[in-house]
């Protein structure tokens, strides 16, 4: 058994007060943070749960976890997603999940972008667009889509998020520095099917069943909807006539391609997985051009872990129930730092002794 802190960034009412309801779209709700520490209780372990705001350094230091189970998001900066997992290493504690070089990296889709390309991974062309001023490359084709350079869970994407002129592109781009008040990155948009692809693992990772994102119509693209559990909080503080976003997606999985498609789909995922030095787990996004390349959009290492969502979903149509999914993600993590589960056998001995069990050079707590 091991003792686990759940780190986390939970959606505040303060939030769902002013501005686009997307600014709570990388934050997680009660009911996920619930669902995590039940699995992962399921899996034997002892869970702590940690806000990580400002003082999370000193939440891990008089928790003393074994390993930290990292899903924050961070709370400022371009480079947000990186400060747990570097607090963890400063403090010597094990952690699910990437490094922070790579969350950094991730969480930067243009310089995601670059490592790509010298890895000789297809990903549309792009530009990034910090000022109005900036004129468009002329290199760069409409349509073209308008997107947060350091932000996912469609943050900042709209219907109008597709241009086809510049008038329409600067629009945008001045809507997104405006009010989201970081820059924006353009790129060819990918008319073609759309995947989204599960990856757990290490030295040997494996890719879970693929998901097909199916839209009702042309140019669709992925908006951000709130959580169901969340709509009453935003109709508390923003009335109850307030509008949510109408879905225009599905999901199937696994998705209905070839075996050659599948086959690649599955090795660019890997590769890409690599390339970025992803650990663990991570949810990769792409799309099948017209002239069948496969274009890599963006990877998530620190993926949406609801029960409801994609990576869950995929992870059931390989088998494997939630509770396994997030006890999976862990024991890859125990394993890296050279930890093990306890067996079933003994840990009620562990339980009561607290000690520390080795086997085979490796210990298991």
């Amino acid at each position: 058994m091991a003792k686990v802190a759940l780190v986390y960034n939970m959606i505040q009412t303060s939030m769902l007060r002013n501005g686009p309801l997307d600014l709570v779209a990388e934050y997680d709700g009660e009911e996920t943070i619930s669902a995590l520490k039940a699995a992962l209780q399921a899996g034997g372990h002892e869970v702590i749960l940690l806000e990580a705001n400002e003082a999370i350094a000193e939440k891990l230091r008089s928790a003393h976890p074994h390993i930290v189970f990292n899903i924050a998001e961070g709370i400022r900066g371009d480079s947000r997603e990186s400060h747990v997992p570097a607090i963890c290493e400063m403090l010597g504690l094990p952690y699910t999940g990437s490094g922070p070089l790579t969350l950094a990296l991730c969480l930067d889709k243009a310089r995601a972008k670059e490592i790509l390309t010298y890895y000789h991974i297809s990903t549309p062309p792009f530009q990034v667009f910090r000022s109005l001023e900036e004129k468009l490359d002329s290199q760069l084709r409409f349509p073209l889509i308008v997107k947060l350079l350091h932000e996912g869970s469609s943050m900042g994407l709209a219907e109008n998020s597709v241009v086809d002129n510049e008038a329409t592109l600067k629009r945008q781009v001045e809507y997104l520095l405006q009010v989201y008040h970081q820059p924006a990155i353009v790129e060819e948009f990918i008319e073609g099917r759309e995947f989204t692809v599960g990856v757990l693992g290490n030295e040997s990772p494996r890719v879970l069943p693929i998901i097909e994102v199916v839209f009702s119509k042309p140019r669709g693209i992925v908006l951000f909807a709130p959580d169901d559990p969340v709509k009453p909080l935003i109709q508390q503080e923003r009335g109850a006539d307030v509008q949510f976003p109408k879905t225009s997606h599905y999901a199937v999985c696994p998705a209905d391609t070839s075996k050659e498609l599948a086959y690649q789909i599955e090795q660019i995922a890997l590769k890409a997985f690599r390339a970025l030095g992803c650990r663990d787990w991570c949810r990769l996004e792409m799309r099948l051009g017209p002239d069948g390349t496969l274009y890599v959009l963006e990877l998530n290492p620190i993926a949406g872990i609801d029960p409801s969502y994609w990576l869950p979903r995929a992870a059931k149509a390989a088998g494997l129930s939630y509770e396994s999914l997030v006890n999976e993600i862990l024991d890859c993590a125990l394993e890296r730092a050279g930890l093990w589960a306890t067996p079933p056998e003994l840990q009620g001995i562990v339980a009561l002794t607290g000690a520390s069990v080795t086997f085979q050079g490796a210990k298991r707590w």
